[in-house]
Formats: structure tokens, C-alpha cells, sequence
């Protein structure tokens, strides 16, 4: 599958990484509940794209800690710019639903991960109620 790098899907790839890191580990739990709950497809983005975003965001916060000697995890701005990208009411929720899934994996949802489940969930109009429904 060939993704344009405009493409909404990627972006809530972005915010699905977001959500993985954004307590500040990567806990193993994180990245097997991407194949258990087959992350990849309910975003329709291929595992692999997944999972060299992950690489890359990581890749992205060591390299402005060299620069600015400390990684800010959870950067609101940028969430916001990623949140505007994606306009599409299904893919909002699937988003929503893969964050909420995988801040969950590792037994704890974190204050960072709820602040950023709840922007999103503020952002696009939805409950926690719309995410899980069917």
C-alpha cells in the first residue's frame, strides 16, 4: 500500500505514537497490543508504516533533546495542528478508539495520556460513550 505523506491515515498514525510515548516509556504491553487489537488495519495504514513511525518520532525526541537538552514528550501545539488534519468523523473516532486501546495496554493510563485522549476527544466533539459505541 502506498500512503501520500498528506494522508489522514498517517497522521493518526502520528497520534496513535503520540499516545504510546506520551508517558514517557514504550512499554512492550504498548507496542503487542498494536498486533493484538490490530492497530494497523483499524487505521488502515500497513504494521510497517506503524511501526517506523514510532521509530521515527523517537528518533525525533532524542535528537531535540541534543538540541534543546530536554525532550518535551507532549507538545499540545503540535497535537493540535495533527488533530485539525483529520476531518473525517470515522477516522476521528477509529483514531480515538486506537488511542484509548493502547494508553490502556499497559495496565495504567497515564496523566499525559488522559490529557491527550482528552484533547482529542474535546477537539473532535466526541465522549468516551461515542468512541466505544459501534
Amino acid at each position: 500500500m502506498n500512503i501520500k505523506t498528506d494522508d489522514p491515515r498517517l497522521t493518526a498514525a502520528q497520534l496513535v505514537v503520540l499516545t504510546l510515548v506520551a508517558d514517557g516509556e514504550l512499554a512492550n504491553r504498548e507496542i503487542d497490543a498494536i498486533d493484538r487489537h490490530h492497530i494497523s488495519d483499524l487505521l488502515g495504514v500497513p504494521r510497517d508504516t506503524l511501526v517506523q513511525a514510532v521509530a521515527d518520532h523517537c528518533q525525533g525526541l532524542l535528537a531535540s533533546q541534543a538540541t534543546q537538552g530536554a525532550v518535551r514528550v507532549l507538545d499540545l501545539e503540535q497535537t493540535e495542528r495533527l488533530l485539525d488534519r483529520i476531518v473525517d468523523p470515522l477516522l476521528q473516532k477509529l483514531t480515538c478508539r486506537a488511542m484509548l486501546v493502547l494508553a490502556k495496554a499497559d495496565g495504567h493510563i497515564s496523566l499525559a495520556e488522559q490529557t491527550l485522549l482528552r484533547h482529542a476527544l474535546t477537539r473532535w466533539g466526541m465522549t468516551l460513550e461515542s468512541v466505544a459505541a459501534d
